[in-house]
C-alpha cells in the first residue's frame, strides 16, 4: 500500500510539472510585452463604448492604462501561457464576465437579456483580428473569460450582436496606440501590490 501511494504522489507530480512547464513556454512568457487593441461593441447602437479605466488594480501583468489597449507584461504565472485570460484583464479594470453579461461599476451592464438587433436577438461574443488585419480571423460565444491573448499586436472585440454578423475591427486610435507602444518602455502603473509576491517595482519593471 505505501508503495502504491508513493508511485500515485510520483505520477501526480509529473503530470503537474509538466503541466506548469506547458503553461510558462507557451506566449505570452515572462520576457513578453505585448500591445492589444481592443473595443466594447454594442450592435444596438453601432458603437463601440468607452474606453475602460484604469483603476490601479493590482494585477499579474494584464491591465490596462485607460488608452484602448491591453498591456500585457506577465509578472506572475497567472498571466503566462494559458492562463494570459481575458478574465484577468476584465478583473484589472474591475468589470466581470460571463457568457451573456458584462457587469461594469461606472455604467450600465451589457446583457444579452431582451437585446435585438435588426430583429435579431443579440449574444455576447469576442472577435479576434490577427494583426493589421479588419476582417475577424476567429469569434468565440462560450467561455468568454477564458478567451487566450495569442499575439503580440493582434486586436480583439467583446461585442453583442447577432450571431454571424459582421464585428468591426476596435477603434482606429486604440489600434494606433497599440501598434505604436514600444515594447521597451514599461508602464507598471496598477502594479504596486502583487498579493506577497514583492513590494511593487522599480522604474526599470524590475520586481522589489
Amino acid at each position: 500500500m505505501a508503495m502504491a501511494g508513493v508511485v500515485i504522489v510520483g505520477v501526480l507530480l509529473v503530470i503537474f510539472s509538466w503541466n506548469a512547464r506547458d503553461v510558462q513556454a507557451l506566449s505570452p512568457s515572462f520576457d513578453d510585452h505585448w500591445h492589444i487593441a481592443y473595443g466594447i461593441y454594442d450592435c444596438r447602437d453601432e458603437s463601440f463604448q468607452p474606453n475602460l479605466a484604469d483603476p490601479q488594480t493590482p494585477n499579474s501583468g494584464i491591465h490596462t492604462h485607460g488608452d484602448g489597449v491591453v498591456h500585457l507584461h506577465p509578472r506572475s504565472s497567472d498571466a503566462t501561457g494559458n492562463n494570459a485570460q481575458m478574465k484577468r484583464f476584465l478583473e484589472a479594470a474591475r468589470v466581470e464576465i460571463s457568457d451573456s453579461e458584462l457587469t461594469f461599476t461606472d455604467r450600465e451592464a451589457l446583457s444579452e437579456d431582451g437585446a435585438e438587433c435588426d430583429g435579431e436577438p443579440a449574444i455576447l461574443q469576442i472577435a479576434r483580428f490577427d494583426p493589421g488585419q479588419a476582417v475577424a480571423e476567429s469569434v468565440i460565444t462560450e467561455d468568454l473569460g477564458e478567451y487566450r491573448f495569442q499575439v503580440d499586436q493582434e486586436s480583439v472585440v467583446i461585442a453583442l450582436a447577432p450571431e454571424g454578423s459582421v464585428i468591426p475591427p476596435p477603434p482606429e486610435e486604440n489600434v494606433a496606440t497599440a501598434s505604436g507602444a514600444s515594447p521597451s518602455i514599461l508602464q507598471t502603473d496598477g502594479l504596486n501590490d502583487l498579493g506577497g509576491l514583492g513590494s511593487g517595482f522599480d522604474a526599470d519593471g524590475n520586481l522589489l
